[in-house]
């Protein structure tokens, strides 16, 4: 699978594909950045799913600095189309500001765009600013809000959406 170029983010950082020795570590992030919470087993089904995009960056010691989670999925009224999905995404906290967040978007996008997937959905708490500000800076617009969407604590989603344009 090709990734985009990483040279100007971190040369020590790579983007691997998530194996089931990694789950503890996406746990472990998702924890610690509060994401909405999978369980181990979550994350094996996940990764048994043929249509699953789980890829990770590891620093130059091969640790698990963030990762990114989602599916291909069909989509319109008579799922003619390829679309794609963002479960999570997330870096861990003493990685912040350091592009990493673009690197695994970026890789994402790619495989995304291999696939010909014609747009990448995803939903994001109405409270998560940064996040909502850097998927608008990556070309994602707002479609709606879904009320009471999230647990601990209630909250409502943001959902949004990126078209995509790929070679046929």
């Amino acid at each position: 699978m090709k990734f985009p170029d990483q040279e100007n983010i971190d040369t020590s950082a790579r983007i691997r594909q998530v194996e089931a020795s990694h789950i503890g570590d996406l746990m472990h992030i998702a924890d610690e950045t509060n994401l909405s919470h999978w369980s181990a087993q979550s994350y094996v089904a996940e990764m048994k799913n043929p249509a699953a995009i789980m890829l990770r960056l590891v620093a130059g010691d091969n640790s698990t600095i963030g990762f990114v989670v989602g599916r291909l999925v069909r989509g319109g009224a008579i799922e003619a189309h390829l679309e794609a999905e963002i479960y999570n995404i997330a870096v861990t906290a003493s990685e912040h500001r350091r592009g990493h967040g673009q690197s695994l978007f970026d890789a994402f996008e790619a495989v995304c765009i291999e696939k010909e997937a014609a747009t990448i959905w995803l939903e994001v708490r109405e409270s998560n600013q940064t996040a909502i500000a850097f998927y608008e800076k990556n070309g994602f617009s707002r479609v709606q809000t879904r009320s009471h969407f999230y647990d601990n604590p209630r909250e409502h989603a943001i959902l949004m959406r990126r078209c995509l344009e790929f070679q046929l």
